[in-house]
């Protein structure tokens, strides 16, 4: 876990994604549509500097300031899905973790029919750094499909691809095994786009047979097995 400095004022926003409620920039949107008071009193600038003990109401829900920052470890099993609610009643990552849980939302998404890592963290600004492109954090999955691509499917996935109104950065893929019926593909990522990898083996003709996510930055599995957690190093990140 990493202490915080909350001596000093801070400013509304960082207070509200310190809550583990949104990130910064969201929550500088909810201030700007007149969703937050402080206070008492409804504010209307990102600006605003306010105390750690501040009465902070959002959307009608009083949050609180986090003074530690939070990450975990997750093995996400298949058939969960990773939101708060479903309004169809499935089963979700949070029926599947502890109820202390509940106050967390995830670093990215994995489709229901997916596995493998996924962070969880009480830190908005933390969320948003791991989840941005431009910081360049590479995923690690490992795919299973029912047939081979060709060296020329592989060239294109290496380099770029549109497919529809998508453009899909370059993914470095490399082949792990494959028979008659299936092959394994190992790729990485850094950047994730709703169910790309999927929409990419789609578009070569072929199915996802398993989707597993092995790594994520500096953090793996491990020896984690299907629904177990752990607490995450924050040292191992560049991130203040």
């Amino acid at each position: 876990m990493l202490n915080l400095n909350t001596n000093k004022k801070i400013r509304i926003a960082k207070f509200i994604a310190k809550s583990g409620l949104c990130s910064r920039r969201d929550a500088e949107i909810k201030v700007l549509n007149g969703e937050v008071s402080v206070d008492g009193e409804l504010i209307t600038s990102p600006a605003l500097n306010v105390s750690n003990q501040s009465v902070v109401i959002v959307d009608g829900e009083r949050i609180r300031y986090q003074d530690v920052t939070e990450l975990y470890l997750y093995y996400k099993p298949k058939g969960l899905l990773v939101t708060k609610k479903d309004e169809k009643q499935r089963m979700t990552i949070f029926d599947d973790l502890p109820k202390s849980f509940n106050g967390l939302f995830s670093v990215g998404r994995l489709d229901k029919d997916s596995s493998g890592l996924l962070l969880l963290t009480n830190n908005g600004d933390l969320s948003r750094f791991l989840e941005l492109p431009r910081n360049k954090i590479q995923r690690k999955y490992q795919v299973v499909i029912n047939g081979k691509l060709s060296e020329i499917q592989l060239k294109l996935i290496k380099n770029g691809l549109r497919i529809g109104d998508f453009y899909y950065k370059p993914i470095k893929i490399f082949p792990k095994k494959s028979n008659k019926k299936l092959s394994v593909y190992e790729l990485y990522l850094s950047e994730g786009k709703n169910r790309e990898i999927r929409n990419i083996i789609k578009y070569f003709k072929f199915s996802v047979l398993d989707l597993h996510r092995t790594n994520y930055g500096p953090y793996s599995l491990g020896k984690l097995k299907p629904s177990q957690y752990m607490t995450a190093d924050l040292d191992l990140l560049d991130f203040s």
